[in-house]
């Protein structure tokens, strides 16, 4: 998994490439992580994938929730989806997906957690990275489906960022 999480940082910069563009790219990420690396581009730019030896990875500016993210998980209803990442390997998936709203961080906050609790999963952990002014977390647990949550606390006058991540194992 270690591999296929450098990948992102790599690749983030190839939506819009192809051709020569994406070969290149390909080489780059090969020479960073070692292995075989396979890096395809949409056509329209907006979703790049990764594949190698330890799994695969998806990135998608669509704006549209991924169709891994288990139906029985609450989404965020207050904000339009900035972007996405999926990541798949023998030992399970990651999803997550970006939003950006007008609401406030406090408020975003507190309905995502009382949407995981109404959906039946325990709290692990919650507070706030950094000092008072840092983004604020929450990780819960249910049937072995792991959630995250953060939200950024935006500057006045710019849009707040909530992003939500699941966990689950294969099969």
């Amino acid at each position: 998994m270690r591999t296929l999480l450098l990948v992102p940082l790599i690749a983030v910069g190839l939506t819009g490439c192809g051709g020569a563009q994406e070969a290149a790219s390909e080489q780059l990420v090969e020479q960073t992580v070692g292995g075989d690396v396979d890096v395809e581009i949409g056509d329209d730019g907006q979703v790049a994938s990764v594949e190698t030896e330890d799994g695969s990875l998806e990135m998608s500016a669509s704006g549209e929730v991924p169709e891994e993210w288990p139906d029985d998980v609450p989404l965020f209803e207050d904000g339009v989806v900035s972007n996405s990442q999926v990541a798949t390997t023998d030992d399970g998936t990651i999803v997550s997906i970006d939003y950006l709203t007008d609401a406030d961080a406090e408020s975003a906050y507190d309905a995502m957690v009382a949407a995981y609790k109404a959906a039946g999963f325990t709290t692990i952990s919650s507070g706030v990275f950094g000092d008072s002014e840092g983004p604020v977390f929450y990780h819960g647990e249910r049937n072995g489906t792991s959630i995250t949550m953060m939200v950024v606390i935006s500057e006045p006058n710019a849009p707040t960022g909530v992003v939500l991540g699941v966990t689950f194992p294969a099969g």
